[in-house]
């Protein structure tokens, strides 16, 4: 008896390592989007920390040009994190693109993975 040969093999390899390559991409921008926030949490408590330390400086009284430096460091801080949730932003919709691609990616080999199984199962 003829040993079974799936003809789209060829084709089911190449769609699984597709699949395995987006899988990875999806994990980079996935790793990228955490490292980011944790970044953005970080920069939002140092400005958590100039503001006390504005509001500390005004109770116990000081310069003009203290509180002048205090208040560009803050402004500083939330411009950096408005930047940073510009970007998230955009690694958010990158990343809801890339699972759409690992979704087709895994859709294109169950469909092979099932023709092979239903082959095999008319081969016996």
């Amino acid at each position: 008896m003829k040993k079974f040969a799936f003809s789209l093999e060829r084709m089911l390899n190449f769609q699984s390592q597709n699949l395995e390559k987006e899988m990875g991409i999806l994990g980079r921008m996935t790793a990228e989007r955490d490292a980011l926030e944790a970044q953005k949490q970080d920069m939002a408590e140092k400005a958590a920390g100039v503001q006390a330390d504005i509001a500390r400086r005004e109770a116990e009284g000081t310069t003009i040009f203290m509180l002048k430096a205090c208040f560009s460091i803050l402004e500083s801080a939330r411009n950096q994190l408005e930047e940073m949730e510009e970007e998230l932003r955009l690694l958010q919709a990158g990343l809801e693109r890339q699972r759409q691609i690992v979704t087709e990616a895994s859709r294109e080999v169950k469909k092979l993975e099932k023709l092979k199984e239903k082959q095999l199962e008319e081969y016996h």
